[in-house]
């Protein structure tokens, strides 16, 4: 069992021993509030700007596709509410009303 960041003095250690050494410097090293604030400001920062930059046209785009979707979608529902409370006869029933009331032949 290979225990992280754990060195043992007078014993070999196994090849993997070396990487996790090298991966714990380098995990603290970012963990030092100086370089986890300069990487912030001169690297995620303006990548963040440049992203946002670039995807907010899209962003826009789609608030008014939804926008649009919704508007829709209300007059849909009002016209439907609007159409169920007038009485409106349906054609077929019109005609074979009609068909009943007129003199035999």
């Amino acid at each position: 069992m290979v225990i992280i960041g754990m060195e043992t003095a007078g014993k070999a250690r196994s090849p993997g021993t070396m990487v996790y050494s090298v991966l714990d410097k380098v995990v603290q090293y970012f963990q030092e509030p100086r370089n986890h604030e300069i990487i912030q400001k001169k690297c995620i920062d303006p990548l963040m700007k440049y992203i946002l930059e670039r995807i907010f046209p899209y962003i826009i785009l789609t608030c008014i596709v939804f926008s649009i979707i919704l508007l829709l979608s209300l007059t849909t529902v009002g016209l439907l509410i609007f159409q169920l409370k007038t009485i409106v006869q349906a054609p077929i029933t019109a005609l074979s009303e009609s068909a009943t009331n007129m003199p035999p032949v």
